[in-house]
């Protein structure tokens, strides 16, 4: 019998999002939490893709910005804070006609995705991905550029490759 994130996973592979599926694979994400302004966050992370066997296939980079971290309030349903580091399971979930994904079982919270955006502004704890970012040094905030092609390049990855599921590690 299957389970609802093994549903919805191949069900997201068959919604004809992006690429075809390479078959028994799986993705570890590492991050490394970076810089810390007054309402961001900045993560480094490299995603490696995995056969069955443990052998690498294939590694994608980028960042991540998040709201500002406070470790006291990071696991407050509803506040705008960086989620707790630890290890999660991303799965896929429907949000209309798509699939989006999303970092799963984060203590004390829901709904924190990978999207889109400019800065921290643009998200209540989620991770948006960035080739590069850029430092206020006025409002010691970071901003994102090319979130939406980062994006779409990590989904992409995610289709590819997360067939037998996508672990993240979100370090300090």
């Amino acid at each position: 019998m299957k389970n609802q994130q093994t549903f919805e996973r191949e069900k997201a592979d068959d919604n004809g999002n992006n690429r075809v599926a390479t078959p028994n694979t799986h993705i570890v994400i590492n991050t490394n939490r970076l810089w810390y302004g007054e309402d961001s966050t900045v993560s480094a992370f490299i995603a490696t893709a995995y056969d069955e066997q443990g052998n690498r296939v294939d590694s994608m980079n980028g960042y991540f910005v998040e709201p500002k971290t406070d470790y006291d309030r990071a696991k407050i349903e509803g506040d705008d804070k960086a989620i707790m580091y630890g290890s999660y399971n991303i799965v896929p979930k429907k949000k209309g006609q798509r699939f989006e994904w999303y970092v799963d079982n984060v203590p004390g919270r829901t709904g924190i995705a990978i999207h889109g955006g400019v800065d921290s502004t643009d998200t209540s704890g989620c991770l948006l991905p960035a080739e590069k970012f850029i430092h206020d040094s006025n409002s010691d905030n970071y901003t994102t550029i090319g979130t939406q092609k980062k994006k779409k390049e990590l989904f992409d990855f995610f289709n590819r490759y997360g067939k037998n599921g996508i672990k993240i590690n979100i370090g300090l």
